[in-house]
């Protein structure tokens, strides 16, 4: 069982959180960065991060909380 939840974030601090299944098991999170387009600023590029928190409520909260 593999992770198959991913964040997306851009530069201008926009980010949304995203299943992988669309992607193959063998997808390097590298290869996708260049082909995301931020629909809040227009820009071409992400950061792709594993989403560890997704499923998780209590981790996601506390994620949360030290963001603030």
């Amino acid at each position: 069982m593999g992770l198959r939840d991913v964040m997306v974030y851009c530069h201008c601090g926009h980010h949304i959180a995203l299943s992988a299944d669309r992607w193959p098991v063998d997808t390097r999170l590298s290869d996708l960065e260049p082909r995301f387009v931020c629909k809040a600023c227009g820009y071409r590029g992400a950061d792709v991060r594993p989403d560890f928190d997704r499923g998780d409520q209590r981790r996601a909260m506390k994620a949360r909380e030290a963001a603030n």
